[in-house]
């Protein structure tokens, strides 16, 4: 009888063994089919980038040829004196395609994760309050909109114009997905996300976030739509609502900014959609943007520009917008086509406005070789699609100067006189709390012919510089500031401005503070107390070695 208990109880012990094994074998097969999935998923969506950032390029010098002639044409009317209602109809419907066309164009790159990011120092917080009037218009009077701040909320780095379309466009999701009406809450949040959940998300690094959900109370999703919602083109709205590239512009913006994003979703019940971005860990507060001077710029001076492009029709079209703004154009083809032309001249130019993909040699290639000859060359480049030439990582390299294709006539002369102006306004800011050394610096700049604004707070400083669009030879600040460090200040001013000569007045530590700074060719530091003598030599060092610069930009 004992045989036989022990003989049962072994093969209850078999059995459990055989059923342990087995729940670790589907264990494992369901992990490797997972991570399987997402290699796949991951490789579809890499090689759709691929195809769309390749796309975008042709397509965007198309679109910036058709809306840029459409453009030529209102402005040819309107000089003529013509008013007919009809043609004007007509030219406005078409310019409204082509810019639907840009915007679609543009939101593929951002899916390719291909569109050039400017990011600078965020408050999320902000950003989102500030689009609360945007949302509420946008949305209807059937949804209501919550939006839930987070005190103590960290900052991010990212590119504002990008999140806020991010936002809006999941904004404009939700609302579709409530036809009825219902709730959309924006919450922001700070994470910190562990490397259980990195392990799980294997794209994914662990660290501390910033979290911006948008959470509705529609229709919600089946998991067959979830497992395809970032896909371009793919959607679930009935032809003619969508063009099925908000997500996709999501997805792309979101994880070339670092970041994670995930949707979490059931039928019936609602979706929302996690935002992840990286924390900024830096001092200083960020200040809310300028609104931007958007008044047509004509050229004083007749400056000569080089235009080089390598599309026919898109260096017709940007070079009469040149000349009709009143500059003295060159214009080459590609880059050899360029230099031959500058050694056949024999004379400097003002600026190189230069397509970036060229075949044979690229545009920053051929800036590189004219600043060998001229070092002081501005440089502006255009281009639907940058490949690595101008960024790295996604974003603008230092100094970088471009439009991205399709520009405006608008934006092209504001642009050109952004850049042309720099270093030739004859003022210089002066920051300083103490009204005395305000007035005696602006003094000793009077007698070189410059003319002096003031400011007495870092918060005052900024805005002075945004309102200005940064039109300032240099800016004198002093270290201490009664509201911010100026050396914080004179960061926030090197991220608004990559070429704004700043000399920094520091009553102690000059040697230290010069050494800080000793990789930016536009900031020096000059001990207090100083004369005016000491001041113009300073500020003139300063000039030259800023217009110089580095010939390897």
């Amino acid at each position: 009888m004992w045989d036989a208990v022990e003989r049962a109880n072994a093969v209850d012990d078999l059995r459990a063994l055989n059923a342990d094994l087995e729940r670790r074998i589907a264990a494992a097969v369901a992990e490797r089919e997972k991570a399987e999935e997402a290699l796949r998923q991951s490789q579809k969506m890499e090689a759709v980038g691929q195809l769309t950032g390749g796309i975008a390029h042709d397509f965007n010098n198309l679109l910036t040829i058709v809306t840029g002639n459409i453009d030529m044409a209102s402005r040819a009317l309107e000089a003529a004196g013509v008013n007919d209602p009809r043609a004007r109809r007509a030219l406005d419907n078409a310019m409204k395609g082509g810019e639907r066309a840009a915007a679609l164009t543009h939101r593929l790159l951002a899916f390719s994760r291909r569109q050039p990011l400017a990011p600078k120092p965020t408050d999320a917080d902000r950003l989102v309050a500030g689009m609360s009037d945007l949302l509420g218009r946008s949305l209807g009077e059937t949804v209501s909109l919550e939006i839930v701040t987070s005190p103590g909320l960290w900052r991010i780095e990212a590119d504002q114009n990008q999140l806020e379309n991010a936002i809006l466009n999941l904004a404009l999701n939700a609302r579709d997905a409530m036809p009825q009406g219902g709730t959309l809450t924006i919450e922001t949040a700070n994470a910190r996300l562990g490397d259980e959940y990195s392990a799980q998300h294997a794209e994914v690094a662990p660290g501390q976030y910033v979290v911006i959900a948008v959470t509705d109370t529609g229709e919600g999703m089946t998991r067959e739509t979830l497992a395809r919602v970032f896909e371009p083109f793919f959607t679930t709205k009935e032809v003619g609502r969508g063009t099925g590239l908000g997500l996709s512009q999501v997805y792309g913006f979101t994880k070339q900014s670092g970041g994670h994003v995930k949707i979490y979703s059931e039928e019936n019940q609602g979706t929302t959609v996690k935002i992840y971005l990286p924390r900024l860990v830096s001092d200083g507060e960020v200040e809310p943007a300028a609104e931007q001077v958007t008044d047509l710029e004509t050229s004083p001076r007749r400056e000569t520009i080089l235009a080089v492009e390598d599309d026919d029709d898109v260096r017709a079209y940007t070079v009469e917008c040149l000349r009709e703004l009143g500059y003295r154009v060159l214009e080459a083809h590609d880059g050899p086509s360029a230099l031959a032309l500058m050694e056949r001249q024999g004379t400097s130019v003002d600026l190189l406005f230069t397509d970036v993909v060229m075949p044979g040699m690229s545009g920053r290639e051929l800036a590189d070789e004219l600043r060998r000859r001229q070092p002081d060359l501005r440089v502006l480049y255009t281009s639907g699609y940058t490949r690595n030439a101008i960024t790295h990582g996604g974003r603008l390299d230092e100094g970088v100067e471009m439009i991205a294709k399709p520009f405006t006539y608008q934006a092209l002369a504001m642009k050109l006189r952004d850049m042309l102006e720099a270093g030739r306004t004859k003022r210089v800011l002066v920051v300083d709390h103490d009204p005395m050394v305000r007035a005696l610096v602006a003094e000793s700049l009077a007698g070189v012919d410059y003319t002096a604004d003031e400011a007495a707070t870092a918060a005052e400083a900024l805005m002075t510089v945004r309102a200005a669009q940064g039109r300032f030879d240099a800016v004198v600040l002093d270290l201490a500031l009664p509201d911010k460090p100026g050396d914080l200040v004179a960061a926030e001013l090197r991220a608004l401005h990559a070429d704004l000569p700043i000399l920094i007045a520091a009553d102690a530590g000059a040697e230290a503070l010069a050494a800080r700074f000793a990789e930016d060719r536009c900031i020096a530091v000059i001990a207090k107390p100083y004369t005016g003598g000491l001041l113009k030599e300073a500020l003139a060092d300063l000039g030259m070695r800023c217009a110089v610069g580095d010939t390897g930009q």
